[in-house]
């Protein structure tokens, strides 16, 4: 029965079929009742009653007041369809079309809110594609920041740059890869089995972190001795203390610490955090630290073979003298030998006063000049015995075997006299055509027993001529 009334009803009917009976309603009935009216009235000979025009009257205001009733209601749905489609376009996708009818102002409605639902889920992969999008940048352009700090180091490197100079800069590209993260290299040191830190940056009490780690304590420690990478994050399962020390003293929630390893044993590590929250080091990350990483260990290696090789070059290149590394170790062999068979062994400082001063004023070119005739004039004073070398920029030192401190201090005030006489520049100013030259003496073993303690008295001689120089001038 339901069924019957509902194919009667008007509601399941398309709205061209709606429109049509709207129109039947408003126009064309009421048209033909107003004839049926008029002949009734206007030719009363027709009518039978006037009780018959009254109902016919009231019939046909009926009519057309139903014909209104079902324009309005095919009309307001597709005037409310309209805001809400313009609301939809001027931005707001949440919203939707209310649905409640089977028409096609229904299936209008329901296409617009699966065109608002296509519009959403496109903004959305839009957005998605967008946060990707940047994400790739931000990895394109830290990976060229990288690239370009690898060079840089690589040409310092390359060109025998200061370790402390090159360690320095790798830190500062390293804090850089994830904005400002604090980062601390430390190296090896053999001697006292520990890791010295030498760069520190981006920590909030720098001056605790400049105290060594010893090697096998804590996870620094434990991470150089194991030559072992340790990496603490979102995903790290147990939080053991050794974890929770580290985080105190260095002041991060996450951090990766990344040994240089030289021959499969630790010459120092990394250390680089941050205290983000659910953070996790991915794969490239960890890669590129590790690059790093590598660039510190040719460094370091690098570092340590140009030390062994100006330990092995035994002249110096301006001066063709010894050099302090050799002489250091000849005058311990001359000290050693002269216990041995009870003779004397002297040991003379010479430095050039105001050097500094000559070299600002006539230029570094006539200062290394001066030093190559004051090197050959010194050699010039000496016996095959001898050694002199070139022991600091302005400084010279004699080794003197079987030669007691009245026999050196004869031969050095001679070679004194003769270098304050030399005519260093006879183009110079007055008091830059000589150079004053001040000395310290000592001999073993009166003054010392080993290497060390000679120069250490000479050079305290050396000061107290300086301070005797200055008060005759």
């Amino acid at each position: 029965m339901s069924k019957f009334f509902k194919q009667l009803s008007l509601v399941p009917k398309p709205l061209r079929y709606k429109l049509m009976v709207a129109f039947s309603l408003m126009s064309i009935i009421p048209l033909l009742l107003t004839i049926y009216l008029a002949t009734q009235f206007v030719f009363p000979k027709f009518a039978s009653e006037m009780a018959s025009i009254s109902i016919a009257l009231v019939i046909t205001i009926f009519i057309a007041l139903l014909g209104l009733y079902l324009a309005k209601e095919m009309i307001e749905p597709i005037v409310k369809m309209a805001i809400d489609a313009k609301r939809i376009v001027g931005g707001d996708l949440e919203h939707s079309v209310e649905v409640s009818r089977e028409d096609e102002i229904g299936d209008l409605g329901r296409s617009l809110n699966l065109m608002a639902e296509r519009i959403r889920d496109n903004i959305s992969e839009l957005k998605n594609y967008g946060e990707k999008t940047k994400e790739i940048n931000i990895d394109i352009n830290k990976k060229v920041m990288a690239l370009s700090g690898l060079l840089q180091i690589g040409s310092l490197i390359s060109g025998g740059g200061d370790l402390k100079i090159i360690l320095d800069l790798l830190a500062d590209k390293i804090s850089c890869l994830e904005d400002s993260n604090p980062t601390i290299i430390m190296l090896a040191n053999e001697e006292t089995n520990t890791l010295d830190p030498i760069s520190i940056l981006n920590f909030k009490s720098p001056e605790i972190l400049k105290r060594p780690v010893l090697l096998g304590h804590g996870l620094i420690g434990r991470a150089a001795l194991e030559v072992s990478d340790i990496i603490i994050d979102a995903n790290t399962e147990e939080i053991t203390p050794e974890i929770e020390e580290l985080r105190k003293v260095y002041e991060v929630k996450n951090a990766i610490i990344i040994p240089f390893v030289v021959h499969k044993k630790c010459s120092g590590i990394m250390l680089t955090g941050n205290n983000s929250n659910a953070y996790i080091y991915n794969k490239d990350d960890i890669e590129l630290l590790r690059v790093f990483t590598k660039q510190a260990t040719i460094a370091v290696e690098n570092d340590t073979l140009i030390k062994k090789a100006g330990e092995l070059e035994v002249a110096d290149e301006l001066t063709g003298l010894y050099n302090a590394s050799y002489i250091k170790e000849r005058l311990e062999e001359e000290i050693k030998r002269s216990m041995i068979y009870q003779r004397p062994c002297s040991f003379i400082l010479l430095k050039i006063e105001a050097f500094d001063a000559y070299c600002n004023e006539r230029g570094r070119m006539a200062g290394e000049a001066a030093l190559k005739r004051i090197a050959k004039l010194i050699s010039s004073n000496l016996t095959p015995v001898d050694k002199a070398a070139r022991f600091a920029d302005e400084e010279f030192v004699i080794v003197l075997p079987e030669r007691n401190k009245r026999e050196a201090s004869a031969i050095c005030k001679e070679i004194t006299k003769n270098i304050e006489e030399l005519v260093i520049d006879p183009k110079a100013e007055k008091k830059w055509r000589n150079l004053k030259i001040s000395t310290g003496i000592s001999e073993n073993p009166i003054d010392g027993a080993a290497g060390v303690e000679l120069i250490l008295e000479a050079r305290n001689r050396l000061k107290e001529s300086i301070v005797q120089s200055k008060k005759q001038a």
